[in-house]
């Protein structure tokens, strides 16, 4: 049988009319599958920091309710939460160090907790991290500078006082820096069941002339990285 491709035939009125007709549904399904992909694409950008699909907007850092929770009650009786995409340690041995707190001047302790916040929470900044650290040593030279400004290296001067879920504690400020980099370090101490305890973080900042300037870096934000470490701190509690 020879079709004749340019022959108008009943057959060839029929296909046309049907495409006339089933086109607009196939374009408008299309259409609505294309507007979900985009809805879902935005959530998961919104949602997520390096593609990692936790909830990390926004909302999420100023709400511990939602975060996740450490309770370090084999040596160091406390719990603390966090955002769960931060990366965080626990030591759970006795094993004593001079460095669970910044300016310990050689006293030994344990630092239990260790988290991190990475570059990525302040992208195209100079912000390169801020760690948070829990320790306690119950040495007496360490009880007994617990309240105390430290001679060297740590915070100079006690600012402020401050009650954290029942626990009263001194909060000390001081910076450091070196080779374009800056450390602000906050700490706060107290005095429970026998041991000094600090809680306490550093944020590590660079100089953005250390960078090219087609890097296009912008100054942190301070105030952001601050609050949230402090909505950290204000979840400790003694257990």
């Amino acid at each position: 049988m020879k079709i004749e491709w340019n022959k108008v035939t009943w057959y060839s009125k029929l296909l046309a009319l049907a495409l006339f007709v089933a086109l607009p549904f196939i374009g408008f399904y299309y259409g609505t599958q294309y507007g979900k992909t985009i809805t879902e694409i935005g959530k998961v950008q919104t949602m997520g920091i390096g593609g990692t699909g936790t909830n990390t907007s926004a909302a999420y850092y100023n709400n511990p309710a939602e975060w996740q929770t450490d309770a370090n009650n084999m040596n160091g009786g406390f719990s603390i939460a966090y955002p769960i995409d931060f990366d965080t340690q626990d030591n759970y041995s006795a094993t004593p160090s001079v460095d669970w707190r910044l300016g310990a001047n050689g006293a030994p302790g344990v630092k239990y907790f260790i988290l991190t916040v990475p570059r990525a929470f302040e992208p195209q900044t100079n912000f390169v991290d801020a760690k948070l650290t829990i320790g306690a040593s119950a040495n007496s030279a360490a009880i007994a500078d617990c309240m105390a400004a430290d001679q060297s290296g740590g915070p100079a001067t006690a600012t402020s006082t401050a009650m954290v879920n029942g626990t009263s504690f001194t909060v000390f400020n001081s910076a450091g820096a070196g080779a374009g980099n800056y450390y602000q370090t906050t700490s706060y101490r107290t005095l429970h069941a026998g041991k000094c305890y600090a809680v306490e973080y550093t944020v590590h900042s660079a100089q953005i002339a250390n960078y090219p300037s087609s890097y296009n870096l912008k100054p942190f934000d301070e105030q952001k990285i601050n609050s949230l470490m402090q909505t950290i701190i204000g979840t400790f509690k003694f257990q």
